[in-house]
């Protein structure tokens, strides 16, 4: 399970990180270079020693250092020259202050002028290091310092969204063995997408997004909390609700069986009929003994064997497509 959800878990991060769209934008740049004055380096923390060094290998100075225009005019490019510069955005924060996050998502379009030279002068001052001391240096070495950058980023996210990215797998599977059923979906915002196979991609990217899936049938998929799933037909009664519980910890398994069965309260207070589905991770012999014997759930699956097994993902899939057909 770690390593499938680790992995789907990265690709998101990184395709919304948009670092692949802020290479390109930057290698656009060379094309407009005679619009740009590079004579002030020493004012932009830019050494002298590494601009001679880049103008020897013949790379091109947009690709390597900051300009505090380009800054100026495309905020959203701080993403490439802090992860040229290998510094997190929580270290440049510590380093020039300021929401260097709220930056590179697109939500800062004005910089004050001070904090400008701050952040240009501090990521070319570390650019300038890197240059100088580098046994050997070339473009094609930048993306490679670029992804290492965000992918530590990533993985100190992924150590703090285990849970939910647990949620946002199982969410993905479903959406994936639904799409034929899918008509419209609901946004945490409350605002509404008409449901496309050209959407469908878009639809993954942002699965966290996700508040409710209306299916044909008068159906819809309800996402939210205690439980994390729950199929409802048009009176809004559930009728297969599923709980997800993704802690490692064996000695916490009976404690989240225990929260796993009250989870479904709210749907079986509604419907005491309920199809209930208990995904977790953690399987001790303990537990095992205890869902054998008590039956608190209709059907149990382990989360490994349905993130890496194509057979379990439509066995677990069709749970709510069957309910749907009224079978």
């Amino acid at each position: 399970m770690h390593n499938t959800a680790c992995a789907t878990f990265f690709v998101r991060k990184l395709r919304g990180l948009k670092l692949f769209e802020s290479i390109q934008e930057v290698t656009q740049l060379p094309f407009v270079s005679s619009s740009f004055d590079w004579s002030m380096l020493d004012s932009t923390g830019i050494e002298s020693d590494a601009w001679q060094r880049i103008a020897e290998k013949r790379i091109n100075p947009f690709l390597v250092f900051c300009h505090p225009r380009v800054l100026s005019e495309q905020p959203r490019l701080l993403l490439y020259y802090r992860t040229l510069a290998l510094i997190s955005q929580k270290g440049l924060s510590a380093l020039v202050g300021g929401n260097v996050a709220a930056v590179e998502d697109g939500r800062v379009e004005k910089f004050d002028s001070e904090w400008l030279t701050k952040v240009v002068v501090g990521i070319n001052s570390i650019l300038s290091t890197i240059i100088r001391t580098a046994a050997d240096i070339a473009a094609q070495d930048f993306p490679g310092f670029q992804f290492a950058s965000a992918g530590a980023t990533i993985q100190g996210s992924w150590n703090n969204a285990i849970g939910s990215e647990a949620e946002a797998a199982i969410r993905t599977i479903l959406v994936n063995n639904l799409r034929d059923e899918i008509v419209q979906i609901v946004w945490r915002d409350g605002s509404t997408t008409k449901y496309a196979p050209g959407f469908h991609t878009d639809l993954i990217d942002r699965i966290a997004e996700v508040r409710v899936l209306r299916m044909k049938n008068g159906y819809h998929v309800l996402f939210a909390h205690e439980p994390d799933v729950s199929l409802r037909n048009s009176k809004d009664i559930p009728i297969v609700a599923v709980e997800v519980k993704a802690g490692a910890d064996p000695a916490g398994a009976l404690e989240r069986l225990g929260a796993a069965m009250k989870s479904f309260d709210n749907d079986r207070n509604v419907n005491p009929r309920v199809k209930t589905v208990y995904v977790v991770r953690c399987i001790t012999p303990e537990l095992q003994k205890r869902i054998s014997q008590n039956n608190p759930f209709d059907y149990t699956f382990g989360l490994s064997e349905i993130l890496a097994d194509r057979t379990t993902q439509r066995t677990f899939a069709n749970l709510l497509i069957r309910a749907m057909e009224g079978k």
